[in-house]
């Protein structure tokens, strides 16, 4: 009699464990626009909010709490940079870079 409450006890948990390695296993968006910052921005940015590398390029965490979400993702889409001088790279966004981005900047903006 207790064995049927058992295995589906362990069945679920099982299933539970699977899934959350599968979680673990697939960047959010956040860590992709994170990796995309590391290996785009960190040569001028500080990515959190220590001292950029560039005494003129704020750190990402205050970029992200300077402006509205709305003006950041146009400023990408458009692929100029507001505010900016000529100093700043133009990229070229593919896939999902300009919305992993924001991600990472409301994380960023969540440390606030």
């Amino acid at each position: 009699m207790l064995k049927r409450p058992f295995i589906i006890t362990a069945t679920l948990l099982l299933a539970a464990c699977a899934t959350e390695r599968d979680a673990n296993t697939a960047p959010s968006s956040a860590a992709k626009g994170e990796a995309f910052a590391q290996a785009n921005c960190a040569s001028c940015h500080a990515l959190d909010n220590g001292v950029s590398p560039n005494p003129n390029a704020p750190s990402l965490r205050r970029a992200a709490n300077r402006l509205p979400e709305w003006a950041i993702a146009g400023s990408f889409e458009r692929g100029i940079q507001v505010g900016h001088t000529a100093e700043m790279p133009v990229f070229t966004f593919k896939d999902d870079d300009i919305a992993n981005l924001l991600a990472y900047f409301e994380v960023l903006k969540a440390k606030e």
